[in-house]
């Protein structure tokens, strides 16, 4: 854990809102991000998120350090969180990410450009949900909320080598995936 987290968080425990603002500053976007893309929706990540703080902060009284981040313990309780947003939905998570169809008026690129990412992103979000569970969730945790390989390794119950090979694995199959739909050459590395 982060020096700074664990000075914070022990404030926190002892009741200064200030720690509990710095804590949800620091770790409110990558978790939104995280839950965003596991939702599809902003107005459900944003529910998502804010209820994964509500139990983080419910239960900080009992969190105690086991070398893992901060961020590693509020992505637990967001992925128990999106699994049973998922299951209470009675279907399979959405894998296009809405926010990208509101950055298409923003003047920001141009709509060719902005086109041409939209249609990659989807193509990946497609290969993504093709990949056998544990190398999605590697790459989610990996590359999509950020985790280090030693949280991912902790979230998933994996070993840092584990973690590494599923990661390896899905990155080789994205390849593979995408050469396929003409979408990335197959020979390319990444």
């Amino acid at each position: 854990m982060l020096p700074e987290d664990g000075i914070l968080i022990a404030k926190a425990q002892a009741g200064d809102r200030d720690a509990l603002n710095e804590l949800v500053s620091a770790y409110w976007h990558p978790i939104y991000r995280f839950v965003s893309y596991k939702t599809g929706s902003p107005e459900d990540a944003q529910e998502l998120t804010q209820e994964t703080f509500y139990r983080a902060f419910r239960s900080l009284s009992g969190f105690r350090e086991t070398g893992a981040t901060f961020k590693t313990y509020l992505s637990r309780i967001a992925i128990n969180l999106i699994r049973d947003f998922w299951r209470k939905k009675g279907r399979s998570p959405a894998f296009v990410d809405i926010a990208d169809c509101q950055e298409a008026g923003d003047g920001g690129e141009q709509p060719d450009a902005w086109a041409a990412r939209l249609e990659m992103r989807m193509a990946i979000a497609g290969a993504l949900k093709e990949l056998p569970a544990e190398q999605r969730q590697a790459v989610e945790l990996r590359i999509i909320a950020g985790l280090p390989v030693r949280e991912t390794a902790l979230a998933m119950g994996k070993t840092e080598a584990a973690v590494k090979m599923l990661q390896q694995r899905a990155l080789k199959s994205l390849r593979t995936l995408l050469g396929k739909k003409g979408i990335l050459d197959s020979g390319a590395r990444g």
